[in-house]
Formats: structure tokens, sequence, C-alpha cells
């Protein structure tokens, strides 16, 4: 018999739970890297888990749900936006030559099958924000944070879209950390906070 504790949960039932919402979690991974997300149905992850399909809804929501927590598992940004700030900038540059120009993860790389599928442009939509924009405008705090956050975040999604459409050979085929260099001295430019507000009179400085 499962023991409650004193706030009324059930150790047994809460370990019980988790197990069931790992392995769900576990199913879906699988399938939209074998499949992409669109050709997967809730039906189809729920009898690869050997649970009833009612317990992804009562665990995520929907299968958007699931998706939202397999892409926050997979597109993290380790590292990044933590420890000094004067690195920062090469930071984000080298996760740009070794992440965002690389292959890519498994799953990264079966979700672009299933691009144009509303549920996944909304869950990439939400990460850009609570993932990159977000994290990275309170990291750096000061005047226009969240532009001069928006700024790089722009650069990041920029050259990811140049890496799946196929145009980045150029970039893939330079040395690594000449590149970081490159990229390094972009990156301190977008996160200079004189810059972000010059506009016309610094211009008319120059």
């Amino acid at each position: 018999m499962n023991r409650t504790d004193a706030d009324g949960s059930c150790p047994g039932r809460v370990r019980d739970r988790e197990a069931t919402r790992q392995r769900i979690l576990a199913s879906a991974r699988e399938l939209f890297t074998q499949e992409g997300y669109a050709q997967v149905s809730s039906r189809r992850i729920a009898a690869e888990a050997g649970v009833n399909v009612a317990l992804i809804n009562r665990y995520f929501g929907a299968k958007r749900g699931l998706l939202a927590e397999v892409v926050a598992e997979d597109a993290s940004f380790p590292g990044v936006f933590e420890g000094d700030r004067d690195t920062l900038p090469r930071r984000v540059a080298e996760h740009v030559v070794h992440r965002t120009l690389g292959e890519g993860t498994p799953l990264q790389r079966a979700l672009m099958h299933s691009i144009g599928d509303p549920d996944l442009r909304s869950v990439f939509e939400e990460r850009l924000q609570s993932a990159i924009i977000g994290p990275l405008s309170d990291y750096i705090g000061g005047a226009d944070a969240r532009t001069r956050a928006t700024l790089v975040a722009g650069l990041l999604i920029g050259i990811g879209n140049v890496r799946r459409m196929g145009g980045a050979d150029s970039l893939i085929e330079h040395d690594p950390q000449a590149l970081t260099r490159r990229l390094t001295g972009i990156i301190e430019r977008c996160l200079d906070e004189g810059a972000a507000g010059g506009g016309a009179a610094e211009r008319l400085d120059e």
C-alpha cells in the first residue's frame, strides 16, 4: 500500500507518474527523430510508450506540448549565457561555428521536414523568446538590452536558416578559428550598449 505524505501526495504514485511521463517523452523523441513531427500521431506515441492516449493530454496538453518539451531538451544553449560577460561574444560565436553550422542533432534534422507545420513554427517562436532573447537580455542588462539580444538572436537564426537552405558551404569550409574571431567581432558590435542608441547623431560624428 502506498504511503500518503502530509501534503496528501503519494510518493509511489508520483514516481509512477514521472516514469510514465518520461516514457512518453522518450517515445515522442524517438518517433519525431525517425519520422518527423507531422507524420506521427498522439495515438502512435501512446502505443509506443505502452500507455493510453489520454495520458498525453493529461501530462502534456496535446502532441504540441510533447513537441515543446522535446525541443526544449534538444535545442539548449548550455553554458552560453553563463559566466564572464566579457567572453560572451566568443561563446556565442563558438556556438554558431560548432553547433549552428554543424550537422545539428538527429532530431533537429528530422524536424526540418515538418518546418511548415503550425505547431512546429509556434514552438520555435516560443523558444526564440524563452531560450534566447529573454535569457540573453536578462544576462546582459543595461540600455536597450532586449534590442541588443534580438540582434544576436537574428544572427543565430539567420545563419541557421542559411545553413538549412544549403547556402552556408563557404562558412562551413572556412577555418573555424578564423570564423569564430570574425563572428566574435560582429556579436560584440551587436551587444555594444553604446552602439544601440547611436543612430543619426552617431553617423554625423563619423
